[in-house]
């Protein structure tokens, strides 16, 4: 179907409506660039797409370029005098025998609307094709007017009082002939109003040659724009609860869908639950079975099946195994790597490490550019000193070891095989399999020497009370501290 097609997507506004320094398109919906909705579709197509650019075209290009879409050019529309200049623009780039002009801003279309826009073009051998919908309040919008079968699309604020009542409105996509589009593209009137040429002109042309004009109604929320931070809000809401429904429809319950944000890419096993306040962002992938509690933040982390994540628990560009026990409040970052059955609890912060399976750490650690093997326990308190003031270090803790409370562990250093560690120790140096490593200082009993402490607090504290009362009276007499 798609053989002879190549696209224009139209991005080179500078929307000025979002009031924003950012050009609307690379604002994202779901975690996602607009942009990338519209050219990703076609790219699944197999369409090549020329993007027709003007304000941020170089963000707009880099975007485009990391996301290794196959088949895409670029052309800057220098200055803005409306998307029949931006088409006029992209002439060079004309190879295939019918075109597509897709607007930028349209992140819900789908890829039904543009097989059923292809089909009825075909169908009807047609000259041009368009998709239009009804729309509640049209306000905004440019109106398509029919007159004895004779098609044209009026810009708001051209209509008259009449014209403004129809709600059938232009959805800015297009699908014509090669042929038409060279013949008549220069045909474009300038607007007296806007001083612009306007794509959507093509069809009053093409109607008042007696050509073939194709109109295909789609869904409003498929073909939306976005113009406005607020059409951007109510967009991304359509997008989320399209994303949630799949999941639903696979197992997975979402305790309070409206206030749980889920971007685009994100999997999600069967069985699993998510709580209230859930943050789900890109590259996310959560097994099955597994809980993940209210107001966590899973950040382009894998985690394994069966796996229970507790509230406020925050996790980014991590991996972890299946079974695990992570939270409440706890923090995983920069390259962590759990195995199974482990267990991470309460307000502790793991950063560029690898930790065996069984291994378990449950309040009040710091472990950051370490390899914890399999079986440890970690003690309240325990924290890695990885940093030297000049580069980080590596702190090594093998299978079984225990490492008792309080403990600091001086990196570069090395805690080997069912080593033991005494709580409160300062470590330095490596321990050996087996051995039992006390770093502390011997504790000291003096006999009655609390009595003492107390009673010389006591008489400090009188003293210096009396004194405060005697340079009281001194003030209220006329003198001050200077002149005593």
């Amino acid at each position: 179907m798609f053989n002879d097609v190549q696209a224009l997507i139209l991005a080179a506004g500078s929307s000025s409506r979002f009031r924003t320094k950012k050009t609307k398109l690379l604002h994202t919906i779901c975690g996602q660039e607009m942009i990338l909705y519209p050219a990703k579709l076609l790219d699944s197509l197999n369409v090549p797409a020329t993007f027709i650019l003007g304000h941020q075209a170089d963000k707009i290009k880099e975007t485009i370029r990391k996301n290794n879409l196959k088949n895409v050019q670029f052309v800057t529309q220098k200055e803005r005098l409306g998307t029949g200049n931006a088409v006029e623009c992209s002439k060079e780039t004309w190879t295939k025998n019918n075109i597509l002009i897709i607007n930028g801003d349209i992140p819900l279309i789908k890829e039904d609307t543009i097989r059923e826009l292809f089909k009825k073009h075909e169908e009807n051998n047609a000259d041009i094709s368009f998709v239009s919908t009804r729309i509640f309040n049209p306000t905004g919008y440019g109106r398509i007017v029919i007159d004895n079968g004779s098609y044209r699309i009026i810009e708001e604020k051209e209509c008259s009082a009449q014209e403004k009542e129809v709600n059938v409105i232009n959805s800015g996509i297009y699908l014509m002939s090669t042929k038409f589009l060279s013949e008549n593209l220069s045909k474009i009137p300038r607007n007296e109003t806007l001083n612009e040429y306007f794509i959507t002109h093509l069809i009053k042309i093409a109607s008042d040659q007696g050509l073939k004009v194709q109109d295909v109604p789609a869904s409003y929320d498929q073909v939306r724009g976005v113009n406005t931070l607020e059409e951007l809000w109510a967009t991304e809401q359509i997008k989320r609860s399209q994303l949630m429904k799949k999941f639903m429809y696979q197992g997975v319950r979402f305790e309070l869908a409206q206030n749980i944000h889920l971007d685009a890419d994100v999997e999600i096993g069967t069985g699993s639950f998510i709580a209230t306040g859930v943050h789900l962002l890109h590259g996310t992938k959560i097994g099955e079975d597994c809980f993940i509690g209210a107001f966590s933040i899973i950040d382009n982390t894998t985690i394994g099946k069966n796996s229970k994540i507790y509230s406020h628990t925050v996790m980014k560009d991590s991996i972890t195994g299946c079974c695990a026990k992570i939270g409440p409040f706890a923090r995983l970052r920069d390259n962590v790597k759990i195995e199974d059955n482990v267990t991470i609890g309460n307000f502790v912060e793991i950063k560029n490490t690898t930790i065996g399976e069984k291994t378990k750490m449950k309040h009040l650690t710091y472990l950051g550019d370490a390899t914890i093997g399999k079986s440890v326990n970690i003690g309240a308190g325990t924290i890695t000193c990885n940093h030297d003031g000049t580069k980080k270090n590596k702190t090594i803790i093998e299978d079984e070891a225990f490492i008792g409370s309080n403990n600091t562990l001086v990196a570069p250093i090395k805690i080997m095989k069912k080593a033991y560690t005494a709580a409160g120790s300062t470590l330095t140096k490596e321990v050996k399999s087996g051995d039992f490593a006390i770093a502390r200082s011997r504790q000291v009993n003096k006999k009655d020497y609390a009595k003492k402490l107390k009673k010389n607090y006591i008489e400090n504290d009188k003293n210096k009370t009396n004194e405060i009362k005697f340079v009281g009276a001194i003030k209220t007499k006329g003198y001050n501290e200077e002149t005593l």
